[in-house]
């Protein structure tokens, strides 16, 4: 399955038509109710319909696709954050449009997809930086980022089962983060599970007091900013790709993109910077 996600992440080019139909400067602007704005480097997508639990709606998932893939091979763009306003992260879908869309909600959920995938094959990292509740599509969406980081209010369900609506996509997302079963309680229950049962599960990549949350993601980006962008882009792609390969064509192809990586401009004045005793000076484009 993995091996298939990724040839479609290969494949798939449709997305520069909507994200051509956006307008992303430095400072923010207001879409209806998301908000994207991006300040030395960082790029920050937030949800802002705090009285719809930020659902997402099919107005708000064009809004994210936007921030996405908008310039993203600009090479002042260097990390892209996902946040939100009030108590819910994300909702998940908008069930009124799925309720009145004539083909079942296919298009919805296939909307979403397109957001993740396009997330999968960016070639910068994207947070997830959760402080509330992510449940059904809203935890299909955190899950599939690189990373999430969370406050310790932050909590995570698949709550669909309770009105009879099966998680099935965001199990997808789910099952490629968590143990199998932690992964079927969430499915199969309904529970919420807070941040540090997130964080014990693969799901989290740290969990911070609410107080600290935007400084711990400060220090992330921070982080990321300073490594060189064409090393990091060239790692994700192929951290995703080797996911659906087998052990032996992994490490036969892994090889070849560390010999690559080696003899680029960065990899040697890193290597040199090591001898030298000294901190490295990367372009970092």
């Amino acid at each position: 399955m993995l091996r298939v996600i990724y040839t479609t992440l290969a494949k798939s080019s449709n997305f520069a038509a909507t994200a051509a139909t956006a307008s992303m400067q430095v400072g923010s602007f207001r879409k209806q109710s998301t908000i994207i704005k991006q300040n030395d480097g960082v790029r920050e997508i937030v949800l802002n319909d705090p009285r719809a639990r930020n659902t997402l709606s099919c107005e708000v998932m064009s809004s994210i696709l936007d921030g996405i893939t908008k310039d993203v091979h600009d090479e002042s763009l260097r990390c892209i954050v996902i946040s939100s306003t009030g108590p819910v992260w994300s909702a998940g879908h908008n069930l009124k449009e799925i309720s009145a869309s004539s083909d079942g909600g296919h298009a919805i959920f296939s909307q979403l997809v397109d957001i993740i995938l396009n997330i999968y094959k960016s070639p910068v990292p994207i947070i997830a930086k959760v402080n509330g509740m992510a449940t059904a599509a809203g935890l299909q969406l955190a899950a599939s980022c690189d990373m999430v980081v969370a406050s310790d209010k932050a909590s995570f369900a698949a709550s669909g089962v309770n009105i009879g609506i099966f998680c099935t996509t965001p199990g997808i997302a789910i099952s490629r983060v968590m143990p199998r079963m932690k992964s079927s309680y969430l499915l199969f229950t309904g529970f919420p599970i807070n941040a540090q049962d997130a964080l014990t599960a693969g799901l989290a990549s740290v969990v911070v007091p609410e107080a600290q949350l935007d400084g711990e993601t400060d220090k992330i980006t921070q982080s990321i900013k300073e490594k060189p962008r064409a090393i990091l882009a060239m790692g994700k792609q192929f951290y995703y790709k080797q996911l659906g390969l087998s052990v032996k064509d992994a490490y036969d192809q892994g090889t070849d993109v560390m010999v690559k990586n080696i003899g680029m401009e960065d990899a040697q004045e890193g290597l040199k910077s090591f001898v030298e005793k000294r901190k490295p000076n990367f372009n970092k484009k």
